[in-house]
Parts: structure tokens; C-alpha cells; sequence
């Protein structure tokens, strides 16, 4: 028997989507950021192997008189990384009571950002060993994309579910869920698509 949530949500657009909803944001937030991270490991690995140093990445950023912005920027990125399991949480406890579409449409969100920013750290290697005005642009293009959709992604987990469906997750994983997901979505947004590419020219 479907629970009050789940109720008011059957009949509109499919069934509850039950086990499956666990697997499928399981899945997609877990086995795609840990592609996404093996891509990074990559990334600084190669660099280190070639320079030493992967500080090439931040670009200007790594200059002492921006160093006030970069620890921001690691302090951000800290945040963001913490706040990705408390948003995790939210998703399997939200995602057990909505239809299908909507589970699909926060994973695919999600697994867009995942595939367009696995394109980001290939591209900083190929324009750290030979710059060029096309493989800028292209970063650029790549990390605005990435900044839509991390919106995108979080708009369809916080904006789109309805009210009841966000309280069943509790108070507390709601609140910790939502700060996660918007700090995330955020950082994403703002510092990498739009503070960091500057620096990095």
C-alpha cells in the first residue's frame, strides 16, 4: 500500500516507483561521481607526472595576491563535497515517493552534469600542454553547460517535488538535502563556469 505521499502522486503520471528509485539514485549519483572524480585523479596524475605540480590548473588563481579567493574556492569546493551526501540522502528518501518520470528526470539532470564535466579535466591538460584560443572557448562552452545543468539538476530536486513529498523526507534531511544540493548547484554555477575561467586564460 502506497504511503500519503505516494497517494497523492499515484494516478498522475505511474506508479510509485519503489526499490527502483533506490537504484536508479544510487546509480547515477554514485557511479557517475566516481567516474566523474577518477577523471580528476587522471587529470592532476598526468600533470604531475609531466610538471610536478597540478597548481597549473587554477591559472592566475595560484598568484599570491588571489590566494584569499582560491582558499575561498577550497573552501567552497569542501562545502560542495560534503554537501553531496546529505543530498544523496535526500534523493533516495524523496525519490521513494514520486512516480517514475520525476526519478528518471532528477537522474538524467544529474547524469547530464556528470557527462558534460567529464569533458572539463581532458580539455585543461590538452590546454595546459598547447594553449589555444579554440580549447579555451571550449572549457568555457563545456563549464557553462555544466552550470545549467547543475541549475537544472536542482531546480527538478527542489523546486519540481511537491511539498508533502519534501516533508516525508523528515526535517532534517530536508534541510541538510536542499543546503547540499543548492550549495552544490551553486558552486557549479557561479565559481566554475563563471569566477574561474578568467584565471585560468
Amino acid at each position: 500500500m502506497a504511503d500519503g505521499p505516494s497517494r497523492a502522486l499515484l494516478g498522475t503520471d505511474g506508479e510509485s516507483p519503489g526499490s527502483y528509485s533506490s537504484w536508479v539514485v544510487l546509480g547515477t549519483y554514485l557511479g557517475g561521481g566516481t567516474v566523474l572524480c577518477g577523471s580528476y585523479v587522471w587529470g592532476i596524475a598526468v600533470l604531475m607526472r609531466q610538471y610536478g605540480t597540478a597548481m597549473s590548473l587554477w591559472g592566475h588563481l595560484s598568484d599570491p595576491g588571489w590566494a584569499w579567493l582560491r582558499y575561498g574556492y577550497y573552501v567552497s569546493m569542501t562545502v560542495s563535497a560534503i554537501g553531496f551526501f546529505p543530498s544523496l540522502v535526500y534523493a533516495v528518501r524523496i525519490c521513494r515517493f514520486l512516480p517514475k518520470s520525476k526519478v528518471n528526470a532528477i537522474c538524467a539532470w544529474l547524469l547530464a552534469f556528470y557527462i558534460s564535466e567529464m569533458f572539463w579535466m581532458p580539455m585543461c591538460v590538452a590546454y595546459i600542454n598547447s594553449p589555444s584560443t579554440l580549447m579555451y572557448t571550449l572549457i568555457r562552452i563545456d563549464l557553462a553547460m555544466s552550470g545549467i545543468l547543475a541549475l537544472a539538476w536542482a531546480c527538478s530536486k527542489l523546486a519540481a517535488v511537491p511539498v508533502e513529498v519534501q516533508e516525508a523526507a523528515g526535517c532534517c534531511v530536508r534541510v541538510l538535502g536542499t543546503v547540499g544540493t543548492a550549495i552544490f548547484a551553486l558552486h557549479c554555477a557561479v565559481l566554475d563556469a563563471i569566477v574561474w575561467p578568467p584565471f585560468f586564460k
